[in-house]
């Protein structure tokens, strides 16, 4: 049995990310060298209300920006997803179209895991957080340079708590750490 797809394994198409190159202003604006960032499209040409996207095999597809506005000013663009119409951030790339993660039923690593294994990678998130090496054999992380000792004290409680019962049991402790997951994009 094959592992299913996640949102980690797959390529994704950000709306935020074209906004802050200001993609998405009146005019329309023209990048034809985008598979750096994007790799299996060709060309993307965008304004304010619509992204179009060139495949590498030459499939073309509109994608519609809906703009919604913030409660303190300002507005934040979202795409349509073309099969579903709903509003979101990311879309996916499978290689000959762009849609919603519900679309292409992806789920996020996280949700593919049991409540223990998500307590772990919490743990050792937490212990990176403190500049600490992701290993539950090793003693704690000292509190970092410039973080406040309260907030120390509140990160260490609740390392504690998640180690707990992690710690007697030898597959999490002896356990080799995948920092794939641990790592954002």
């Amino acid at each position: 049995m094959s592992k299913p797809i996640t949102v980690e394994h797959i390529q994704s198409f950000d709306v935020y990310v074209l906004h802050r190159m200001g993609a998405l202003r009146e005019p329309l604006v023209c990048y034809p060298m985008v598979s750096f960032r994007w790799p299996g499209l060709v060309k993307l040409t965008a304004n304010k209300w619509r992204v179009d996207v060139e495949f590498r095999h030459g499939a073309l597809q509109r994608i519609p920006v809906v703009w919604t506005q913030c409660h303190f000013g300002g507005w934040r663009p979202w795409f349509r997803c073309l099969r579903c119409s709903r509003r979101v951030g990311k879309l996916y790339n499978t290689g000959v179209s762009l849609h919603c993660r519900r679309c292409l039923d992806l789920w996020y690593a996280s949700q593919r895991r049991g409540s223990k294994s998500r307590r772990y990678l919490q743990a050792l998130k937490l212990r990176l957080r403190l500049n600490g090496v992701a290993n539950l054999q090793e003693p704690f992380p000292q509190r970092p340079k410039r973080m406040h000792q309260r907030t120390y004290d509140r990160l260490r409680q609740l390392g504690e708590r998640l180690e707990q019962d992690l710690r007697d049991n030898s597959r999490f402790r002896d356990r080799e750490t995948d920092y794939s997951p641990l790592v954002p994009k």
